[in-house]
């Protein structure tokens, strides 16, 4: 398993976007906004109310990306 980031999980929804104070939320994980930075996500996640969630790709993944 490889660490990619964290994403924001409000309720049942993802944080999708941030721009200045507005925030945009989805419903698929898929379309979650990717973050890098740990202190980035708590703000964030302290902002909106949400959970930071640790994002993991599995080595099976990794193995598919690099082939193609």
């Amino acid at each position: 398993m490889e660490f990619v980031g964290y994403v924001i999980k409000i309720g049942n929804c993802y944080l999708k976007d941030r721009l200045n104070l507005n925030y945009t939320i989805c419903t698929r994980f898929l379309d979650a906004k990717k973050i890098t930075s740990l202190n980035y996500a708590k703000k964030v996640a302290e902002e909106t109310g949400g959970v930071i969630k640790h994002l993991y790709v599995s080595d099976k993944k990794l193995d598919e990306y690099k082939e193609q």
